[in-house]
């Protein structure tokens, strides 16, 4: 397999792996309909949270206690993936997604060790071209901040997501995921003077 890029999204119970934070939910996708996304099982009490990190995603505790044991949905991810094309002696799937190398990855290789063997370990951050494009690259006529481009991509992507029928979901893993694939289309998109 050469080297094929995937969006790629995790929500945690909380920003610091280091502290027993953990990923409690997964969002792989191909394009805007090829999506895989999960919730991983952890019973109340058992992992470290934040009130913080909780609110962003909204995930109900009782949804994550309920769920899949990691170790089952990483088997579950790896066959997806597997069925899709992915080698298992290569890493050629190479993540997309905002802070995807250094914040998603750790929590993929800690709680989903099977589908970590699958990634690259080179990735594409969106934040790099917010950053790059940042007051350089006119876009209708202004030169927008690394917000606004960020802003502009996420736009994009919801637009396109909606017109295969996914309602805005934000914080949802699966739909990050697939959001991811297409602002970095979106980026590449454009015309650099």
């Amino acid at each position: 397999m050469t080297k094929r890029l995937i969006g790629l999204d995790g929500e945690m119970s909380d920003s610091e792996l280091a502290e027993g934070a953990v990923l409690i939910q997964i969002g792989v996708a191909f394009d805007a309909t090829e999506r895989f996304s999960a919730l991983l099982g952890w019973p109340d009490g058992s992992y470290f949270k934040t009130d913080r990190a909780m609110a962003v995603h909204g995930i109900d505790p009782v949804a994550i206690a309920e769920a899949d044991p990691p170790a089952e949905v990483d088997a579950q991810l790896e066959a997806w993936l597997l069925a899709r094309g992915a080698d298992s002696g290569k890493r050629a799937l190479v993540p997309v997604g905002y802070n995807v190398g250094a914040f998603d990855l750790p929590f993929v290789a800690a709680y989903l060790p099977r589908t970590s063997q699958l990634l690259s370990r080179r990735v594409v951050d969106l934040n790099a071209f917010c950053l790059a494009y940042e007051g350089q690259v006119p876009y209708e006529g202004s030169l927008p901040t690394f917000s606004g481009w960020k802003r502009l991509a996420k736009r994009y992507a919801a637009e396109k997501l909606a017109a295969v029928g996914l309602e805005e979901s934000w914080h949802d893993a699966g739909y990050d995921a697939a959001a991811a694939i297409l602002q970095v289309a979106f980026f590449t998109s454009l015309a650099i003077p």
